[in-house]
C-alpha cells in the first residue's frame, strides 16, 4: 500500500509493502507538486523495495486546498493510468481527521470535523462517537452545535488535531480490507464548492 495526502497544507505519505513500513511528511512550505514523487522513491530506497512491488493505493480526495487535492488525485490517476482493478481507496479529509481524533482522545459523544472554506464558508461533516459518518459533507456558514474537530494547521476547532502518516496508512488498509478499493478510473476528487477562479470567471460571465 502507498498512500497519500496532499489536500492539506502537510502532505502526508505512508508504505507498506511486505513487512516493510515507513512514513513520512512533507512541510506546507515545500511544492508538492515537485517533491512528492522524489519523496516515495526516496522512501523505497530506504526500505529496500521498488515502485514495481506495490499492489494497492490510497489518496485523500479533499475537501481541502484545490490545487493540493488535484495534486493526488491527478498522481494516482498519472501512475495507474488505464488501470481497471479496483486498487485504489478514496479518503475524506473529513474521515483522516475523524480516524485521528478517535485514536488520540477519548470520544463521548458525536462530534464535527471542520476545515476553512474561506469567505466564511466552513467544510462540515459530522460523526457519530464511534466514527461513523452522519449524514453528507456539507459547505456551511454555520458551524453544528457538537464538539468542532478541527486541524491544527488552521487553528479552528475546540480540538485541533494533527493527522499523521502512519495514521493515513492504518486507515488506508483498514478501508481496502472493508471492500472500499475502487479503480483508478472512478477517483474522483471531492471539492464541495467551486475555487476562486472558477467563481471569478462565472462574475465575469455573468457581468
Amino acid at each position: 500500500m502507498i498512500a497519500i495526502s496532499t489536500a492539506c497544507k502537510q502532505a502526508l505519505i505512508g508504505i507498506e509493502i511486505g513487512d516493510k513500513t515507513i512514513s513520512n511528511s512533507l512541510p506546507s512550505n515545500c511544492k508538492h507538486s515537485e517533491n512528492i514523487l522524489f519523496t516515495i522513491d526516496k522512501m523505497l530506497d530506504e526500505i529496500g523495495e521498488e515502485f514495481a512491488n506495490n499492489q494497492t493505493f490510497a489518496v485523500v480526495v479533499g475537501p481541502g486546498s484545490f490545487t493540493g487535492i488535484r495534486i493526488g488525485v491527478s498522481l494516482i490517476k498519472g501512475l495507474l493510468g488505464g488501470e481497471n482493478q479496483k486498487v485504489v481507496v478514496p479518503i475524506t479529509t473529513f474521515d483522516l481527521m475523524a480516524y485521528s481524533y478517535i485514536k488520540n482522545f477519548t470520544i463521548d459523544d458525536e462530534f464535527a470535523c471542520i476545515i476553512n472554506g474561506l469567505s466564511g464558508y466552513y467544510f462540515v461533516c459530522r460523526y457519530n462517537k464511534r466514527g461513523q459518518k452522519i449524514g453528507e459533507e456539507e459547505l456551511v456558514t454555520t458551524l453544528p452545535n457538537c464538539t468542532l474537530v478541527g486541524l491544527e494547521e488552521e487553528e479552528l476547532g475546540q480540538v485541533q488535531i494533527n493527522p499523521t502518516a502512519g495514521e493515513l496508512l492504518q486507515l488506508a488498509k483498514e478501508k481496502f480490507n472493508k471492500g472500499e478499493a475502487i479503480s483508478a478510473k472512478e477517483v474522483c476528487p471531492l471539492y464541495l464548492r467551486k475555487s476562486q477562479a472558477e467563481s471569478n470567471l462565472e462574475d465575469k460571465k455573468q457581468s
